[in-house]
């Protein structure tokens, strides 16, 4: 038996994560198709560090907004992303939105979860850059690593005791790789 999947638009999509049944999950709309985010503690628990640092970086330069994996962005190809760190500037968002921003965010971080598979996530961070966003982290746990992408630039990894740079994004920023990763043991 054959089974049909139907793509979803964003407006479509809008209309289900709207729904009652649907109030508690993390939804994202990829290539028309509806994925849930699964929630895993330390993927979340590395996401709230990155989120602190550049909230920090935040309150000393009143330059935008930082969100969760709740917050999501409407993607130029009709995807709806929900990046597990999102950076927006107040130049390109300066009014927050009820629901998605309607942009790209600036700055995307992912962390990989149990149930991510690297392929996927490395093709996700093309899409964020096709889209607009300027800077993406990804972020591997287990190998305790950051490949940094940003566009027309080729993908670098860092890791230990090297440096995250916020680059034209968030000038300034700085983090090292062993501040988020740190306290895993």
């Amino acid at each position: 038996m054959v089974v049909q999947s139907k793509t979803y638009t964003v407006p479509e999509f809008q209309a289900l994560e709207a729904r009652p049944e649907n109030a508690s999950r993390i939804l994202e709309l990829v290539d028309g198709e509806i994925i849930e985010k699964m929630p895993s503690f330390t993927p979340s628990r590395i996401a709230a560090w990155i989120s602190f640092y550049i909230s920090q970086y935040i309150l000393q330069n009143h330059s935008g907004y930082v969100t969760g994996e709740a917050g999501g962005y409407i993607m130029s190809a009709g995807n709806v992303f929900n990046p597990d760190v999102g950076y927006i500037s107040k130049e390109r968002l300066p009014q927050e939105p009820e629901r998605e921003a309607p942009v790209p965010p600036d700055l995307a971080v992912e962390v990989k979860s149990p149930t991510d598979s690297k392929r996927k996530l490395r093709q996700k961070a093309e899409k964020y850059l096709a889209s607009g966003t300027r800077l993406v982290w990804l972020v591997f746990p287990d190998e305790g690593v950051v490949e940094v992408y940003e566009p027309e630039s080729d993908v670098r990894t860092v890791s230990g005791a090297e440096v995250l740079d916020g680059g034209r994004v968030l000038p300034g920023l700085t983090i090292t790789v062993k501040q988020i990763f740190g306290n895993l043991s």
